[in-house]
């Protein structure tokens, strides 16, 4: 009986350090070495942010055998464009990236008191996630501009977003469909109103509308409409003169 234990235990000692000795192992076999790495993309018009290339470059030459998928996600996943991602590993040398990419209609510029962009960013849960300065012409086309204060970028990503930016920012992604025309969207917090100062640049009518408090992209729509309508009866679009809307819940007034 004592021989017939003895040799079960070691049996048992044999099936315990033999997975990671194999693992061991084969982790340090060059042909299991990442040579490749796929990436699909599901937005196929959008082009890959520099930020995923970087990131995904310095997996080639590591073990695909003892490269953990789950820190591989969370690496990933900590970009500030990239929304979710899928992985394999497809043996012998190749790891497979599925990536979903952040829709982002509305970016946040940092400007300094020279009026130059500093830093970009997209606001993703409440928190302002800096591009890589390769990556802030991906989305010039097709996604708002949102110009605040360096001061005021730098207070939100160290503390959070406030309320009344979220505000902004969900009125910027909602008027999408407006793209063509406002050119861009300056926003200050310094005003006398828990709102603060909300300014939409129509350049191709050479008007702003100034946004006091609150409202909703059907109301900046119509808004728009009626700025349209003002400058076709007033001919005012044929001067380079910048007109002034200030836009509230009730009513729009055309400052002189």
């Amino acid at each position: 009986m004592s021989k017939v234990r003895i040799e079960f235990k070691i049996l048992a000692l044999v099936l315990l350090v033999l997975p990671p000795l194999a693992y061991l192992s084969l982790s340090h076999v060059p042909s299991l070495y990442i040579d490749s790495v796929i990436l699909s993309i599901s937005e196929e018009a959008m082009a890959t942010p520099y930020a995923l290339k970087g990131a995904l470059a310095q997996y080639r030459g590591k073990s695909l055998v003892s490269l953990s998928l789950k820190k591989v996600r969370r690496e990933l996943e900590s970009l500030a464009l990239v929304e979710s991602v899928r992985l394999e590993k497809r043996f012998p040398s190749t790891l497979f990236v599925e990536a979903t990419l952040v829709g982002t209609p509305a970016l946040v510029h940092a400007k300094n008191a020279e009026g130059q962009t500093v830093a970009v960013y997209v606001l993703r849960s409440e928190a302002l996630l800096p591009l890589q300065s390769e990556d802030w012409t991906l989305f010039e086309d097709h996604a708002l501009e949102v110009e605040i204060p360096l001061g005021y970028a730098n207070l939100m990503v160290k503390y959070g977003v406030d309320a009344a930016f979220e505000q902004v920012m969900e009125l910027a992604a909602s008027l999408e469909g407006n793209s063509t025309l406002i050119t861009r969207i300056k926003y200050d917090n310094n005003s006398s109103n828990s709102f603060g100062k909300m300014v939409l640049e129509l350049s191709a009518l050479h008007a702003q509308i100034w946004l006091r408090e609150p409202v909703s992209a059907a109301q900046v729509t119509q808004a728009i409409q009626l700025v349209q309508e003002d400058q076709r009866e007033s001919l005012s679009f044929l001067s380079e003169q910048i007109i002034r809307y200030d836009l509230y819940k009730g009513a729009m007034v055309r400052r002189k």
